[in-house]
């Protein structure tokens, strides 16, 4: 070819799984070159040959009109020697590059899909396994890379001479779409019901009538199992809370459209877009006025998500042509908070008693992985539960460095692992407290290690001597480095805003070990370039029973109510305890003015509780946090003042003093004034106080950026209420967006402290 040129072309990002190379294909004729693509283990090699015009503008093309579920890192060029190649193809997966290919995250059904499934006419209706290039699983049927059909849980469906043409060919959507399949070679489900079984269409069939008949089923999703049933059948919803042992804590719903979603709850256009994405989380939804309360009593919002599978779809389809378009409930198929179920037999050994029927299917799930949970505050999409979705797509470091092992924290735990400037959070493991989840942990770190072909030198864990995830990476081999809980926090929001600037760390949340071993949890911390401090807290009190404190609200609100009145607190306490037991409420008492079991902390989780006993709202919770979200549902109010907080210098720190605001608080109780304006006046007076707080510590450091982290940022009104205070003070300010501000995002906050080589001053 006269004057041909050619260029070998490495693309590095999500290009494996999602049609890039297709995309590739295609562009290649348009701009009629000659050449190769193929997918190795650092992404895709491209070498491509024509006139110099054509490869410039086709490499151009390559990241610019890339596939929609496709991200592009780097894309890096050379020259080669020309071999007068003419013709283009894609070639066999392979080769010796290093590993740097990124597995896709799965993907909802796509909207072509969707219609081929819902039409009568086609060969996959109602067929709960269609997909494409666009849509379907990945990360939950991948086992290693380069990501190929023999490398995934497809690898035992040999296709048929029609699933097998659509693959082979580069023009249709379907090629090299790993799991594609139809009814004639595909997965199949099944129905396992009082002792009967049903496959294919039949089992959809029978399935849909028995959820209509008020029946709890164990359905097999992407990455593992849901329990459903009807939402609005009272029966079926008490019959669950009973088998999870769960009175009050709300239940995710699915709804068959984003219609039907705006039927139950407003929808904005960020949570609109959300829930029709490719991710398709669970998204936080407020209730229309009076609107179906059941799955979630006494909050505001609902969680709801659409059909992201083609299962879900066509069990819809079915359901209306039956006659139901309410919303099912779609919970994790799990108790407590053990690991999702992802087979027939966890589900017969861990479910019985709870589903009366189960419909499962034959594709394996290889990574299990929950739903996540997004919602929009502070005109930002955020996560409070990162798993499948989005995992394992990467956060981009401002820097890279050794390969980190970063364990997280105990509660909501998930891992990281880094590899140079990307850093990889695992799906939500759960709470570490379960044996389960610490076998859940380990067997999620062999797989995830093994598909990035990291291994790390260092391991970073919580400074909690007793943590489960401490001990775990005690037992692991490389470099130990110990991280402070909040600092942690607030070194997340840098790590995925790639801010390498000092700053201000305001984390507030419900507990964490102390550097001078009281329990942390509402911190003003100062980041330099290579250490941070502890410039603020709120004034340690008591809290009596410890972790008891959580769920008995009384606990540190009694604490709370003798520091605020002094020797005048027994008048007020007599109408405020009338519901506690006498004899428990001295008992408590006692502890806390002897010490005994009664740890001193800082905990704005803990403040929150008790303002929430305060205003009448509960006095004792059945899940975590569940005072304080019920006190938030109470809002928007209309309530003029906020509670005040005294701050003062103690030690050469800023102490915020709870004191006065508990007096407003309880005054205003004992007044008969509602919940709600407790509520907003404790909300204003936060806002207000962080700002000043801030402002008290930006006097010493001169710093004007701030971070917010913890898991008490998850309240919307409290996030958008300190960030408007302290923008208006002129701060910059910055919070968790990619991960979660609660402790399942902290493990990047650990991977960036080891990484930055930080140190407590």
């Amino acid at each position: 070819m006269a004057s041909a040129v050619r260029k070998h072309i490495l693309v590095k990002g999500v290009v494996q799984g999602v049609g890039f190379r297709p995309h590739v294909y295609k562009l290649a004729a348009e701009y009629k070159l000659g050449g190769w693509v193929k997918n190795d283990a650092s992404g895709v090699t491209i070498e491509a040959e024509g006139r110099a015009p054509a490869v410039e503008a086709f490499i151009k093309a390559i990241a610019a009109r890339r596939p929609a579920a496709s991200r592009v890192d780097s894309l890096v060029s050379r020259a080669v020697a020309a071999t007068g190649e003419r013709t283009f193809s894609i070639t066999k997966s392979g080769g010796k590059a290093p590993a740097a290919a990124i597995i896709p995250a799965d993907l909802a059904l796509c909207a072509d899909c969707r219609r081929e499934l819902l039409d009568p006419a086609d060969r996959r209706h109602l067929y709960p396994f269609t997909n494409c290039t666009n849509c379907g699983p990945r990360f939950t049927i991948v086992k290693s890379v380069p990501y190929d059909r023999p490398a995934t849980t497809m690898a035992g469906f040999k296709m048929c001479p029609d699933c097998r043409r659509e693959y082979s060919d580069p023009l249709d959507r379907r090629f090299h779409a790993q799991p594609n399949a139809c009814p004639v070679c595909g997965p199949s489900v099944r129905l396992e019901s009082s002792g009967k079984t049903l496959d294919g269409p039949a089992a959809l069939e029978r399935t849909a009538e028995l959820l209509i008949a008020g029946g709890i089923g164990a359905l097999q999703s992407l990455g593992g199992f849901h329990l459903a049933c009807r939402a609005d059948h009272a029966a079926a919803l008490e019959q669950l809370r009973a088998a999870k042992s769960r009175p009050h804590k709300p239940f995710a719903v699915m709804v068959p459209s984003l219609a039907a979603a705006r039927k139950l709850c407003a929808v904005s256009d960020a949570e609109a877009a959300a829930l029709a994405s490719a991710q398709a989380p669970v998204v936080m939804l407020r209730r229309r006025a009076k609107k179906f309360s059941e799955p979630a009593p006494g909050l505001s919002r609902l969680g709801v998500m659409l059909p992201y599978t083609p299962l879900h779809a066509a069990l819809f389809a079915l359901l209306a042509e039956k006659g139901f378009s309410g919303p099912l409930v779609m919970t994790s198929g799990n108790f407590r908070d053990e690991p999702i179920c992802k087979d027939r037999p966890e589900v017969a050994a861990r479910l019985k008693g709870v589903a009366s029927f189960t419909l499962s299917h034959d594709r394996p799930i290889h990574n299990r992985a929950d739903d996540s949970v997004a919602y929009e505050a502070a005109g930002e999409l955020r996560l409070a539960r990162r798993a499948r979705g989005y995992v394992p797509a990467a956060v981009k470091l401002a820097a890279g460095g050794p390969a980190v092992l970063a364990c997280g924290a105990d509660l909501k735990n998930a891992f990281c692992l880094t590899r140079g400037p990307e850093a990889f959070l695992s799906q939500h493991i759960g709470d570490l407290s379960e044996l389960k989840n610490q076998e859940f942990f380990g067997e999620t770190l062999v797989k995830l290690r093994r598909l990035l072909k990291v291994s790390p030198s260092v391991v970073a864990h919580d400074l909690h001597p007793d943590y489960a995830s401490a001990a775990l990476a005690r037992a692991l081999p490389g470099r130990k480095v110990a991280v402070q809980h909040h600092a942690a926090h607030a070194l997340s929001v840098a790590a995925e805003h790639g801010l390498e600037e000092p700053f201000i760390g305001l984390v507030w949340d419900g507990t964490g070990y102390g550097t001078d071993g009281n329990i942390w949890g509402s911190e003003i911390l100062v980041v330099e370039r290579k250490g941070w401090y502890r410039a603020g807290h709120l004034k340690y009190f008591p809290l009596p029973g410890g972790d008891a404190g959580a769920l008995k609200a009384w606990r540190p609100a009694l604490a709370l109510l003798k520091a605020a009145f002094g020797r005048d607190w027994a008048p007020k306490a007599g109408r405020l305890f009338s519901g506690v037991p006498a004899a428990e409420l001295r008992t408590v008492e006692r502890m806390a003015d002897a010490g005994i079991n009664s740890p001193l902390t800082s905990s704005m989780g803990r403040l929150f509780d008790a303002f929430g006993f305060f205003a009448g709202v509960r006095s004792e919770a059945t899940y975590e946090a569940q005072g304080p979200m019920e006190l938030e549902s109470l809002l928007p109010a209309r309530a003029a003042g906020a509670y005040k907080f005294d701050l003062r210098r103690v030690k050469g720190m800023v102490e915020i003093d709870p004191a006065p605001a508990v007096r407003a608080a309880v005054r205003d109780r004992l007044a008969g004034r509602p919940p709600a304006v407790i509520s907003a006046r404790l909300h204003a007076g936060l806002a207000r106080t962080a700002a000043e707080a801030a402002a008290a510590v930006a006097l010493e450091c001169n710093l004007k950026t701030v971070c917010l982290s913890g898991g008490v940022f998850q309240n919307r009104v409290l996030l958008e209420g300190v960030t408007a205070a302290l923008e208006k003070a002129g701060f910059k300010v910055y919070s968790n967006r990619q991960v979660p501000a609660n402790d399942g995002g902290i493990a990047l906050g650990q991977a960036w402290y080891a990484l930055k080589d930080f140190k407590p001053v």
